[in-house]
């Protein structure tokens, strides 16, 4: 091999190189604004306290759940649950600045996060489960996505009743002691 021809094999060689590393970046680069901006930051947080609560019944049988008054299909329920909130400050505890906001820090749910929820049937759930009974094992939390616009919590009912008009109550407990409750009107089940 002659020593002239030297230089001429090791242009393209670097041409190659950069070639890689600019489509390693470029790649890179495509990576980073396909992957979406998920760095856990929520919007700045109001402190909010629940001081009460309000059912509707949802209806989850179209494409997106609705808050209904008519007839639902029996299968496609939910119970959604508005919470009643303020900013109020309770009393003179509330009167210096709070911590700062952490990054990643989860706020939305934290209003009802403390309580246990509890969901009774007030009129007859089906022949074996008359008015009265607690039937919170037959419903499943949903997620805040799935949910109307202002509705603040949700719960599937995963076994149908008996056809009919029906009613449930939703009750709060923080610490065994109820705090809130709030009972559906009647909706009829097909």
């Amino acid at each position: 091999m002659k020593l002239k021809n030297l230089p001429t094999l090791l242009v393209p060689l670097s041409v190659c190189k950069s070639k890689i590393s600019f489509f390693i970046t470029l790649l890179s680069l495509l990576m980073t604004a396909c992957s979406g901006s998920d760095d856990g930051w929520d919007d700045p947080v109001i402190p909010l306290t629940l001081k009460g609560i309000e059912a509707v019944n949802i209806d989850n049988a179209g494409e997106f759940p609705l808050v209904a008054s008519s007839p639902i299909k029996k299968e496609a329920y939910m119970l959604g649950v508005k919470w009643v909130t303020s900013n109020v400050p309770d009393d003179d505890d509330d009167k210096f600045i709070t911590d700062p906001i952490q990054q990643g820090e989860q706020t939305y749910n934290v209003i009802a996060s403390d309580y246990s929820k509890a969901i009774k049937c007030n009129t007859q759930f089906n022949a074996d489960i008359p008015a009265g009974k607690y039937v919170s094992k037959f419903f499943k939390e949903v997620a805040r996505e799935y949910l109307p616009a202002d509705v603040n919590e949700g719960f599937a009912l995963l076994v149908a009743p008996d056809p009919g008009i029906h009613s449930f109550t939703i009750e709060y407990y923080l610490d065994e002691e109820l705090k809130f409750s709030y009972e559906t009107s009647l909706i009829e089940f097909f």
